[in-house]
């Protein structure tokens, strides 16, 4: 019987479902005729359209993209790049005049306009969507009459926009209008929003080119819940009123140059969750005590000037899952509360202020964290019994590890049990001792004071590993060969001996960069590389290498940055490695190369090109030769500048990003380089060598190059007045050369010449009054007899080499026209003392702060 009512049921059920499906199906196939017309109409304009399902005499409420309403009415419409791209919009669209939604978002229109009429005639449209979609031009005042549009996106498109088109929209509650600038009505748009869209919810206006000061009447607007102003140019205090504002759950204001004092009261809204205020380096405040009812999640300070003592009560954020503080002035010790934050996933500390000393309960308890950077904090990092990372169940498992600079003596024995790891930093510590075998097994080895066991095998996840600039001995050990993830390797400045492993280079697949520089290790450059290489830098630079290049670098076809300076390799200039297309920078100096720049004479070699290099130093070496019209004819990129200011803002691994640093030394006068253009200085440094001849005129050609050093070598003829077009030129060293005749009258057009040494030479005549000439001292022109000193004040005529103490500056220092030299990457300052003759130092360093990050760069 029972069994006869469970049939009976389930029958019941099935009839029903077709019911339901058949009235479906019913409504479905009342599509309105003038509707399917106009949709095919529209699908005319458009250049590309993968709208298969759009065809005639079928039912329109089925096609792709298409909503329908129960009685055939379209009343969605969402084309994206998957089915559309290119051509116009035809004014069939506005037949529609059911739909409620409208999405053309990413559907690249490739700068035609947005239409300008028939918008008045969809009078239900509640949602409107026209975001990435490469419209230019003006919004049209007509989208003012859609006076039910509840959510308007129109980010991303190269667009002018008058805030009155919001005139009539009082149901708005969401508006983006990321990326388009409003810099033209900046002062209208506070007053218009404030009055016309009382009930907005959320305003995103992230990249619009705002600045001056921030709409202090947005705490008007009662259910407004999410503020983002990402990276404009608003500089004015942020007002206490935000501090009242009851509704808000997000506010983003990364990237601006707010300054004054961060109303504390923020922190404190009961409904906040996410607050991210980072890269307002002119931005003061505090953290502030919090209630048990706080419901942050994510809060964002680095990059700012906060500063004090985080409070005890910040264990109160139960909810907190990210917390990012570093990068400003915060000091006194970490709370113990910190380890009631049992949500916390991502957490950096790193360069603060902070003083004392962390165990390993500083974490025994935040089960869920994945990230932890307390690197150059002031913190330091005691060495507890690692029973405490494998026995507790709370104790993390994490994917991210950076204790750079935490005074750490030996290994931490809780990464024995990180099995998980694939960014591990363990850099500019002190670690020393005899390094524990379980560090084998998943691979990281610190402190090699004998040579590691090589029968050890890891399934290592690794995928950054840093241990520079510690006091590592013995040999890089051959189980970093099974480190299959490993996509960065630096060991630099330590004490490794032994040879490079050959499977670093022959086998090393996954291996994007490696930087084994400043250690002690000989032998040969390993030979075998394979045509699978996909290396993009290695620095390899003073050690104690010997032998020749091996030809097979030139399987590396994405090498951008080979630096092999001071090393003791002999051989013949490698000009094979001209067909390697994107490298940039090339280091050679302090070698025993020698003969020849270019191909042997007879050769039919055709791939002497470098076209995309910057940095080309030669110097110090055993070159000799004629310096022909050929030698440069291959730096097109210091011609045309075809790499524009993105070059090198490439690699970004676990939320870092790899820096590189350039520094000059200028007959051992320091110079600091300071991040001015996002881009590497173009130098060509071929001093101290063998070279003769004269100095080819096609150098003047080179318009972008800003370093140019040919001193130190048997140069003669005369100084070509071609120099004079390198109007991008910063430092000029010929010095020490043969050279003759008079100083070119030309140099007065290098305007941004802050170096300059022709000393030792037989230049004879006066020195060309003007420009940044007027700024060198007599020791940029002693040792030439018939040269003579002409004041541009004082109208005296010295001869350069007589026993006259050196000149200070007779124009001062011209600081207007003193440009610092570059380095990519972040903002920062680089300083390097000792002293060298005038060389290039290329540098390859992991910069953990440049906050730079995937994670942020996308969010807010």
């Amino acid at each position: 019987m029972e069994l006869f009512h469970f049939k009976f049921v389930v029958s019941l059920l099935i009839l029903l479902f077709l019911e339901i499906f058949l009235i479906n199906c019913d409504a479905a196939s009342r599509c309105l005729e003038a509707e399917n017309s106009a949709l095919l109409q529209l699908k005319k304009g458009f250049t590309a359209a993968l709208l298969e399902s759009w065809q005639p005499g079928t039912n329109c409420c089925i096609w792709e993209g298409v909503a329908c309403d129960e009685y055939g009415r379209i009343i969605g419409l969402k084309l994206s790049v998957v089915l559309i791209s290119g051509g116009t919009i035809d004014s069939s669209l506005f037949n529609l005049t059911s739909l409620v939604s409208l999405s053309l978002a990413q559907s690249n229109f490739h700068g035609i306009p947005i239409p300008d009429s028939g918008w008045d005639r969809l009078v239900n449209l509640s949602s409107l969507d026209l975001s990435n979609a490469e419209f230019a031009g003006s919004v049209p005042a007509s989208i003012s009459c859609l006076k039910k549009l509840t959510f308007l996106d129109l980010s991303s498109n190269s667009l002018a926009i008058n805030p009155m088109i919001l005139q009539n929209m009082t149901n708005l509650k969401e508006l983006i209008l990321d990326y388009v600038n409003v810099s033209s009505y900046r002062d209208e748009w506070c007053g218009v929003l404030v009055n016309s869209t009382p009930i907005l919810e959320l305003l995103s206006m992230r990249s619009c080119s705002l600045f001056g000061a921030i709409c202090s009447a947005l705490p008007m607007l009662p259910f407004l819940s999410i503020i983002r102003f990402k990276d404009n140019n608003l500089d004015s205090n942020i007002p206490d009123s935000f501090g009242n504002f009851s509704s808000l759950s997000e506010l983003c204001l990364v990237g601006n140059n707010f300054k004054g004092f961060f109303p504390y009261q923020i922190f404190q809204l009961r409904n906040l969750k996410y607050l991210y205020i980072s890269h307002n380096p002119t931005l003061s405040g505090y953290i502030p005590e919090f209630s048990k009812y706080n419901n942050l999640k994510t809060l964002w300070v680095f990059n700012t000037n906060f500063s004090g003592n985080l409070p005890n009560s910040i264990g109160n954020l139960k909810f907190l899952t990210n917390l990012d503080l570093s990068s400003c002035k915060f000091n006194g010790t970490i709370p113990s509360s910190f380890r009631n934050l049992s949500e916390l996933v991502y957490l950096d500390l790193s360069y603060n202020n902070f003083n004392g000393v962390v165990g390993l309960e500083f974490i025994d308890g935040l089960k869920n964290l994945s990230t932890l950077d307390i690197s150059k904090s002031g913190l330091s990092l005691t060495q507890l019994d690692a029973s405490i990372g494998s026995s507790s169940s709370s104790f993390p498992k994490m994917s991210i590890l950076k204790l750079v600079g935490c005074n750490l003596t030996k290994i931490p024995t809780f990464i024995k049990y990180q099995d998980q790891m694939t960014n591990l930093d363990l850099s500019n510590n002190r670690i020393c001792g005899k390094i524990p075998s379980w560090l084998g097994r998943i691979v990281d080895f610190k402190q090699f004071t004998s040579l590691i066991p090589s029968n050890t095998t890891s399934q290592s996840r690794l995928s950054f590993l840093s241990l520079a600039n510690n006091n590592l001995t013995g040999e890089i050990p051959p189980f970093i060969c099974n480190l299959t993830e490993l996509t960065i390797l630096i060991l630099s400045n330590n004490k490794l001996t032994g040879t490079i492993p050959p499977c670093l280079l022959e086998d090393g697949i996954s291996l994007l960069v490696l930087n084994l520089r400043g250690n002690q290790l000989r032998g040969a450059i390993p030979h075998g590389i394979s045509p699978k290489c996909v290396l993009r830098i290695i620095i390899l630079r003073d050690n104690k290498l010997e032998g020749y290049l091996p030809r097979s670098l030139s399987n590396c076809r994405s090498l951008e940055i080979l630096d092999l300076g001071n090393n003791n390799l002999k051989d013949k200039f490698p000009y094979w490695l001209g067909n390697l297309s994107l490298l940039r920078i090339l280091n050679l100096r302090s070698n025993k190369f020698y003969g020849l720049i270019g191909p042997p004479d007879g050769s039919h070699e055709t791939n002497y090109n470098f076209p995309m290099m910057h940095v080309f130093d030669i110097s110090s070496n055993n070159f000799s030769g004629n310096l022909s019209a050929k030698c440069f004819s291959s730096f097109k990129s210091m011609i045309t500048n075809e790499l524009g200011g993105d070059v090198y803002k490439f690699i970004t691994l676990n939320n870092g990003m790899f820096v590189y640093v350039i520094t000059n030394k200028n007959k051992g006068q320091l110079k600091i380089l300071q991040n001015y253009h996002d881009t590497f200085v173009m130098s060509i440094d071929f001093s101290n060598n063998h070279f003769e001849g004269e100095i080819p005129s096609i150098i003047g050609q080179y318009v972008y190059l800003q370093l140019l050093n040919m001193s130190q070598n048997y140069l003669t003829g005369e100084i070509p007045p071609e120099i004079g077009n390198l109007v991008q030129l910063e430092s000029l060293d010929l010095s020490r050369n043969k050279l003759y005749g008079k100083i070119p009258q030309e140099f007065v057009s290098l305007h941004f010449l802050s170096y300059l040494n022709l000393s030792y030479n037989k230049l004879v005549g006066t020195i060309p009054q003007g420009g940044q000439l007027c700024t060198f001292t007599n020791t940029s022109f002693e040792g030439n007899e018939g040269l003579h000193w002409f004041s541009c004040f004082n109208k005296l005529v010295l001869a350069v080499n007589n026993t006259t103490p050196s000149l200070p500056s007779l124009c001062g220092t011209s600081p207007n026209n003193r440009r610092y030299m570059i380095v990519l990457g972040t903002l920062f300052g680089v300083g390097f003392g000792g002293s060298i003759a005038t060389v290039l130092v290329l540098d390859v360093m992991f910069y953990n702060k440049a906050k730079m990050r995937s994670r942020r760069t996308s969010h807010g």
